[in-house]
């Protein structure tokens, strides 16, 4: 569908922690949560202004515009404390 999928996993922290994609193509993060009583369940990606509490167990898609290569986007727990990162190349 000339889109691409993040998956991440959370639960007491991101999993991965890094990811690279590509440049210029609508993404989709795919949050998978199993469990999920920690902070790594309100989750926020602070550059798009994004914010939500995850399901304790569920899968949440987070629908990304095409990001421009060189970018990075980082996703955090509320409290800071756990993240990661997708490079867009």
């Amino acid at each position: 569908d000339n889109q691409q999928i993040i998956a991440i996993s959370a639960k007491g922290g991101y999993s991965p922690r890094l990811t690279a994609a590509k440049a210029d193509l609508p993404t989709v993060i795919r949050i998978t949560t199993n469990g999920t009583f920690d902070c790594s369940s309100a989750f926020t990606i602070p550059s798009i202004g994004y914010r939500t509490n995850l399901p304790q167990s569920g899968v949440t898609d987070v629908t990304l515009p095409p990001q421009k290569s060189g970018t990075t986007l980082t996703g955090l727990c509320s409290m800071g404390m756990y993240s990661f990162a997708i490079n867009f190349n």
